[in-house]
């Protein structure tokens, strides 16, 4: 089956990400060592929308032990990407050809940050972003909501995401998933290859 589209995550695919740097930079200012399950399960409600920006960084300083502004501690926060560059390339010489869209658990701060400081995401024609659909990968329902705002039919649509279950997800709705680890991204190139998509 002919790619016609591609639907891709952001967290390391476009851009990498390192919570370890959000717990140091706390950390240097004063803050304690978090709770990881705790800060992880703060981190999925917000994602899901279920959290206010102004609730969630109250809670964050919380988990932290660190009462400093509210700005401090959202700078902290946003302030753990860097750019995948060689992935960057590769939206570039498909944007020349196929349509691109986006599908990301994330939060309106990450969001945010990353639509501000890097271009990549200007490249794409759409987006389903968890916080806003208020579901969460890998729930089908969020697979199949970006489906139908795409307009796309999944059998002729690639999908890359790095996590398992969510590949897995986006194979059972009938979409054509890869999984990707930015450290290996020749393997992606020389799949996208091998799939006839020549461009990269």
């Amino acid at each position: 089956m002919k790619t016609k589209a591609f639907i891709f995550d952001i967290g390391n695919v476009l851009v990498r990400f390192d919570y370890g740097k959000l717990r140091r930079s706390l950390e240097s200012l004063g803050g304690q060592t978090a709770d990881l399950a705790q800060l992880e399960k703060l981190s999925k409600g917000y994602e899901r929308g279920g959290i206010g920006r102004s609730d969630f960084l109250a809670q964050l300083s919380t988990v932290f032990s660190h009462p400093a502004p509210e700005a401090e501690i959202a700078r902290a926060w946003q302030d753990i990407f860097e750019a995948n560059y060689p992935m960057w390339e590769a939206v570039e010489k498909l944007q020349s050809q196929y349509p691109l869209y986006l599908l990301s658990n994330t939060n309106c701060l990450h969001h945010e940050f990353i639509e501000a400081e890097y271009s990549v995401l200007q490249k794409f024609t759409d987006g389903v972003f968890s916080y806003r659909a208020k579901l969460l990968k890998p729930e089908p329902e969020i697979f199949l909501l970006a489906i139908r705002q795409f307009g796309v039919r999944p059998e002729e649509t690639f999908y890359i995401d790095d996590l398992a279950a969510n590949v897995k997800a986006g194979l059972t709705c009938g979409l054509r998933a890869y999984q990707y680890d930015p450290d290996a991204h020749e393997d992606f190139l020389l799949t996208l290859r091998g799939s006839g998509v020549h461009c990269v």
